[in-house]
């Protein structure tokens, strides 16, 4: 089976398969509409991942822009940032979208390993199983009208912390196996933070108790720019710009550069401050009895320099962004091993 990791972040879709092919995009769906006059201005090295125009075609067709090309050109953007966001439209083009970018070109089944917060995997993971068993879509890139069905024929739902503990751990498995000791992973993203504890012994054992879902993550530190941005201009900011403003630190404005580093360093510092207090109350004194506390998820490069000092040795994974995305991939390599040996 054709093997894909999948993760669908409040933020960013990030995506891997087997052949090595890796996605990441905002996790944004807009109002399409024909975009007349941009052969005049496209350059034929413009990325797809950049200019995903959606079209659905089972049932009612429905057409919409994603990711990039939604942020950059739909008058009406946005994240699928409900609670439940299983059954959220957005999450169907999302998924769509990114599979079409991620499926095999020769028709071959696929496993599929994605995965939930910790806390909506505990209460939602049947939910999100059945509504990924039954998701049957036909689908296409306006430009490039192959349509292809995207089913999937096997699916593992895996906790989103723990894939990035897999990825994590692999790069070098004996320095991090020592009996006895904790591995701690911290996973920030947009709208939560997951936090994950093993225990190790002959495998890692999860400690549920030490685990858990942090409701903040860096949509707070877009909701508190948003509010200094007002307070400084007595204007409001949509999501391209907000974007924009969070990432450069600066944005221009009624004729000038206004320039946010100050404000934005303390926020990122308020919300690294709220996640620490919450591990450390969680943690307590476990934390002596650590290895390594890995830091993963696309928030953890903005808030870096203000969790380094969780523990003594807190250890950025690499690519943190897509570490849940590889570490599902490991989790479905690990299955298909599993299945070989019994076979």
């Amino acid at each position: 089976m054709f093997k894909i990791g999948l993760d669908l972040g409040y933020g960013y879709v990030k995506g891997v398969n087997e052949a090595g092919r890796l996605v990441v995009f905002p996790s944004l769906v807009g109002n399409a509409y024909e975009r007349n006059l941009k052969s005049l201005f496209e350059n034929s090295l413009e990325k797809r991942i950049d200019n995903m125009h959606l079209v659905i075609t089972n049932g009612e067709k429905y057409e919409c822009f994603v990711g990039e090309l939604a942020r950059r050109e739909s008058r009406n953007v946005s994240y699928a940032f409900d609670e439940d966001k299983i059954n959220h439209p957005n999450t169907r083009a999302l998924i769509a979208a990114s599979c079409l970018l991620l499926f095999p070109e020769d028709g071959k089944p696929v496993h599929l390993v994605t995965g939930l917060p910790l806390e909506q995997y505990i209460h939602k993971r049947d939910e999100f199983l059945k509504m990924l068993k039954d998701y049957k879509a036909l689908a296409y890139f306006k430009g490039d009208e192959k349509v292809k069905g995207i089913k999937f024929d096997k699916i593992t739902i895996f906790p989103q912390a723990a894939g990035a503990v897999y990825y994590a751990v692999m790069e070098d498995i004996h320095k991090y196996l020592i009996k006895g000791s904790y591995l701690g992973l911290v996973d920030i993203g947009f709208r939560t933070t997951d936090f994950i504890v093993f225990l190790v012994e002959d495998r890692l054992i999860l400690r549920e108790d030490l685990s858990g879902t942090i409701d903040a993550g860096i949509s707070a530190v877009y909701n508190a720019a948003d509010k200094v941005f007002t307070q400084k201009t007595g204007s409001k900011l949509d999501i391209p710009e907000l974007m924009r403003l969070t990432t450069d630190s600066r944005i221009f404005f009624k004729g000038r550069q206004l320039d946010f580093g100050e404000e934005l360093r303390s926020i990122k510092a308020e919300t690294a401050r709220v996640i620490k207090d919450r591990l450390k109350a969680v943690w307590g004194s476990k934390l002596d009895f650590f290895n390594t506390v890995f830091l993963a998820g696309g928030g953890a490069k903005d808030l870096q320099e203000f969790l380094t000092d969780i523990y003594e040795n807190t250890v950025m994974v690499k690519d943190p962004q897509l570490a849940n995305a590889k570490g599902f991939l490991k989790v479905a390599e690990l299955e298909e091993k599993k299945e070989r040996d019994r076979g």
